[in-house]
This record gives structure tokens, sequence and C-alpha cells, in this order.
């Protein structure tokens, strides 16, 4: 152990004896050849594809090193990097002689409102040529972001197969959330930064119409005044990626939408899943590599960010949270985002 954590370390101890709180911390290895982890061989799937989309992660080497720890983790899987035509060739050479193929695409004439058109470009494109190079299944996912649980590929798929489609939908198979951006109260607000389904059913759900419009003229212009300002039941249908590409793609399979929790919730329970931080050793350089949480857990209260995590998509999935606890959570859409969802009996009291 370096002096740096031992000092680290020392830090902490400190803490949990003077502060309210008891403090832990963990750490990842930057680099494949810090990982001796290894996915059992009778694990293997077939025609798994991983999807990384988005522009290179330089710091750390990140997108270049996580591609070598799934090369590890996942060895017959096959990887893909769906980038930007303007890449410079210097970063994408050594991604290529891993033997990663790499998908370029010109950016749209217009990225849409918080980059929603690039996003969407960048995936249909990296998902297409899973598909057109045979993937079954296909794991979408970011190229700042990392999942370092042995057996993921399995996992993923004994969850599909587990838990399947409830009613007659144009949906061969759920698809599932990984990671962070998962929405308790969010409207159809399933992650879109790492997602994963059947390959047809993944192609569909990244493939609704560009978006053309431009922000709302009575709105703010910067992102972070307009999340202060603007009721989150107003953004979630008008402002919010996630939002969009389940709302279109739960459309597209014939299914009404009404724009209430309830009804949320009823699509998570019936279209979608969740695949927890920790069932899957998730890492995003971007968040938890500045903010150093683990995770978005608080204890003060519940507010309107909730994740839904595993455990509560089982209990919607299993009806044991169901309409009266949605009709309870509705005025939370009334709030800002990260206001305080208010407890049961608190309007009584």
């Amino acid at each position: 152990m370096g002096i740096e954590q031992r000092a680290f370390r020392l830090l902490l101890q400190r803490l949990n004896v003077a502060s309210n709180e008891h403090y832990t911390y963990r750490s990842r290895p930057k680099a494949a050849s810090g990982v001796g982890l290894w996915s059992d061989p009778e694990t293997a799937v077939a025609g798994f594809a991983v999807v990384m989309q988005g522009p290179v992660c330089e710091q750390d080497q990140f997108t270049l090193e996580t591609l070598r720890i799934y090369r590890k983790l996942m060895p017959t899987a096959t990887l893909i990097v769906s980038t930007w035509e303007d890449t410079p060739a210097s970063l994408l050479a050594p991604i290529r002689q891993d033997g990663v193929d790499v998908v370029l695409s010109s950016k749209p004439h217009y990225p849409g409102i918080l980059n929603i058109n690039m996003q969407l470009e960048s995936a249909k494109a990296g998902i297409s040529h899973a598909i057109a190079g045979g993937a079954s299944w296909v794991l979408k996912t970011r190229t700042d972001q990392r999942m370092l649980a042995p057996n993921l590929p399995a996992y993923l798929v004994a969850l599909a197969n587990s838990f399947p489609v409830k009613g007659n939908w144009l949906q061969r198979h759920r698809i599932f959330g990984l990671g962070m951006g998962t929405l308790k109260y969010g409207l159809y607000h399933l992650t879109d930064q790492t997602v994963f389904g059947w390959a047809d059913d993944m192609l569909q759900y990244w493939s609704p119409p560009y978006r053309e419009d431009q922000p709302r003229a009575d709105w703010p212009t910067d992102p972070a005044q307009r999340f202060a300002t603007v009721p989150v039941g107003q953004l979630y249908p008008e402002a919010a990626p996630e939002s969009y590409f389940a709302s279109q793609y739960l459309a597209r399979i014939g299914r009404p939408l009404d724009w209430t929790i309830a009804d949320s919730w009823a699509a998570f329970r019936d279209h979608f899943g969740v695949a927890d931080l920790s069932s899957t050793d998730f890492y995003w350089i971007k968040n938890q590599g500045s903010s150093f949480l683990e995770d978005d857990r608080r204890y003060h209260g519940i507010d309107n960010r909730l994740t839904l995590d595993f455990k509560e998509w089982l209990l919607l999935y299993s009806g044991a949270l169901g309409l009266q606890a949605a009709k309870r959570a509705e005025p939370s859409l009334l709030g800002y985002f990260y206001d305080d969802v208010s407890p049961p009996g608190k309007d009584l009291q």
C-alpha cells in the first residue's frame, strides 16, 4: 500500500470517528493489466455484441483499456466502437489493432436537445453493424463507462429469459437499463447510457425520428437553470432524451401512454428491466470519477431523482408496488429536480 492510500485510509478512519456518518471506499484498476478476473467458459453467450458509442475517452486511455478488459471478461463477444468520422486516426489505430470493429459516422446537422441526435446516430450505427455481423444480443454502452463483473453476458441473457415481456406486444424480450439514470419517479425514464436487449428490439428502440425541435422559448437556455425552474412533469415529455427514447419505442410497439407515474410504472412492469450497479460492477469515469460517489444514494430523504434499482423494479414486476403508491407519488411531478417526494401519510399530518 502506497503512502497516498495509507493517508486516505487514515482520513476515512478519522471521519468515521469524528462525523455522524460511516464512510467506505473502493478502488478499481485503470488498466486491463490490473484485472485478474475471468468468466466461466460455460457461461459464454453466442451472438453477444458490445457496442460502445460516443467519442473516444482519452483520459487514462479509458475506452481502449475498457475494451481490453472486455476482451478478458467477454472473450467470445463482438466488440464494436461506434464513433465519429473526424476522430483522430491515432486514437482508432490501437483499438483496431486489438481486433475491435470501428464504425464511423458523420455527425447530424443538428445535434438536438442535449445532443439527443448525436446519441441516436452513433447508437443506431453501432447496433446495425452488430446485427449485420450476426449478433442476437446487444449491450449498448458508452465510451466513458465500463463494467467489470465476470459472467456479465450470461447474467443479462438470464435476466431477459427469466422475466418475459408481459402482454402481446411487438417486442421479443425486455430491454434492460444498467448503471445510472433509471428513475423511479421519472416518466418512462429508462437510462439511455447502458442498455441491453435482443438485437432487433434494440435496433427498434434506437430508431426513433431525430428531434429537430428547439428548446422552448419560455424556458432557460442553460440546462442547469432549466432543471431548477421547470417542473419535472414538463421536462420529461419535452426535454429528457431518456423519456423520448422509451416513449417513442413504446408507441411504436403499440402501447398507448398517458404520461403519469402509474403508467410509467406499468411500462417498466411490462416492457423494461433493471440491472444494478453492484451486479455489473459499473463505473462511469465522468460521474463517479468526479463525484467520488459509488452511487447516488442519499439518506436524508427520498427525492424525485431516486434510482429505480432491481429491488424497486422487482416490486413493480410482482405487483407489490402498485397503483396506490403511484397515485401518492404523482404530485412529485410538480416539483423540480432533486425535490423531495412526500412520504406516506405526510399530507394527513
